[in-house]
């Protein structure tokens, strides 16, 4: 793994890891009927402890303000959803655990009648009344809840995470840095490196060489060559209407370029071999997400309900092993660290 790779995972995990703090920290606070001033001074150190992880700036601004709304946008979903009735909630989680003792029912079930609340299952015993309402009314909820994500704020399409947003942002500096490094060395001509699961975007451009004066021409050894630029100041629009440069080290792209010598041996990867090997590096990447969507929601029902905790651990225990064994199968390196269980 490379220095970049690794600095993309701490900032990127840094800034998902307040991500999941907040959502606890959030349902918590709700649940113990806790003020909202009292749960953003938590939000608000959460969003500290991560901010001084992140080294550029832009993604700093950018986290500060998607990690607020998103926990603004958690505690408005509890407030929509139940209003302040957390101590209705807890008593029906605490009645529809049969491990609790007679005392315990006592008081949840005090609790219940207390409120007085409207329902349309009088006369069914409560203890069954609450394992339906958890079921039908509440765990839903939670389920919204859990599906919400911090979002990058200045994508328009409203699809783009903050965990994506700060690999992005880390793989641009880091190839800022690199053509400022090759510059400042004196290096007029490089080449840009080979991958084989190469995305379609970056397939023309890899493994050419290319000029940092913007020349065009040949090389010793009878190469074509043209400027950088060519190959990276591609520009696309998306249905928003939004354009975005996109081309060679552009989103998330992981190539790097490298000083071009006389003779040099540069690799060439077939279009059936890198598309074969894209597909390998997409199903990886899925299978990441399954195992970090499954931990948050084993992490959300921790303590609120076993039955779905205990299934999404196992699911995110079962992911994790499938992700480490297809990348076994494949020849491909694993990164533990995007795929930290509980």
């Amino acid at each position: 793994m490379t220095l970049a790779d690794k600095g993309l995972n701490l900032q990127a995990e840094a800034l998902e890891e307040a991500q999941t703090l907040i959502r606890l920290a959030v349902r918590d606070g709700w649940l113990k009927n806790e003020s909202k001033i009292k749960i953003n001074a938590k939000v608000q150190k959460i969003i500290r402890n991560a901010l001084v992880q992140i080294n550029l700036r832009e993604l700093r601004e950018a986290a500060y303000r998607s990690l607020n709304t998103f926990a603004n946008r958690q505690y408005e979903t509890y407030l929509r959803e139940f209003g302040m009735i957390s101590s209705y909630v807890l008593a029906l989680i605490a009645l529809s655990n049969s491990k609790l003792e007679s005392q315990e029912h006592v008081r949840a079930e005090r609790t219940l009648y207390e409120m007085r609340l409207d329902t349309d299952a009088r006369g069914v015993p409560l203890q069954e009344y609450a394992k339906d309402y958890l079921e039908n009314r509440v765990m839903p909820v939670f389920d919204r809840i859990i599906a919400q994500k911090a979002l990058d704020p200045d994508d328009v399409s409203g699809n783009n995470s903050l965990r994506n947003r700060a690999e992005m942002e880390v793989r641009y500096a880091v190839h800022e840095q690199n053509i400022s490094d090759l510059r400042a060395e004196g290096v007029k001509l490089v080449v840009c490196s080979v991958h084989a699961d190469c995305s379609d975007r970056c397939a023309k451009w890899q493994g050419r060489v290319y000029s940092l004066d913007g020349t065009s021409g040949k090389t010793e050894d009878g190469r074509s060559y043209v400027p950088l630029e060519v190959a990276r100041d591609v520009y696309y629009t998306t249905k928003a209407g939004k354009t975005y440069k996109n081309g060679l080290l552009g989103f998330n792209c992981r190539h790097t370029l490298s000083p071009y010598s006389v003779g040099m041996v540069i690799p060439h990867v077939d279009h059936e071999t890198q598309q074969r090997e894209q597909r390998i590096n997409t199903r990886q990447r899925e299978l990441e997400r399954r195992v970090r969507e499954q931990r948050e929601r084993a992490l959300v029902y921790r303590n609120i309900e076993r039955e779905r905790y205990l299934k999404a651990r196992r699911l995110a225990i079962k992911a994790n092993k499938e992700y480490i064994q297809f990348s076994k199968d494949n020849g491909r390196a694993y990164y533990p660290s995007r795929t930290k269980l509980l």
